[in-house]
């Protein structure tokens, strides 16, 4: 999956706007720990769920894909799993330590 995401420039757009993507995801990981059970473990499929669907209409990926002629619809859940992939320690690990400062 990341050859073929590298293959068409989508962990390049990732690297090009970090922040965004990090900042969906841990959205999306917020969205999904204050929606379950207390002592629930939140994993990153449970993540990916919620993630998938903001990513598939977000403006800019989509303007990327068609410039690239990237149509399949594997680009979008491959590019939402290269997110939480990227970002899966620190927003957990940042969840950890505001459970801890509590």
């Amino acid at each position: 999956m990341e050859q073929r995401l590298e293959a068409g420039g989508l962990t390049s757009h990732f690297d090009d706007d970090i922040e965004l993507w990090k900042d969906l995801a841990k959205g999306s990981y917020d969205f999904v720990k204050g929606n379950f059970p207390a002592d629930s473990r939140v994993r990153p499929d449970d993540v990916a769920k919620i993630l998938g669907p903001i990513i598939e209409v977000n403006e800019g990926l989509r303007a990327y894909l068609n410039a690239n002629k990237l149509k399949q619809k594997y680009w979008i859940k491959d590019f939402t799993d290269l997110i939480i992939d990227r970002t899966w320690n620190e927003i957990e690990t940042g969840e950890q330590a505001n459970e801890q400062k509590s």
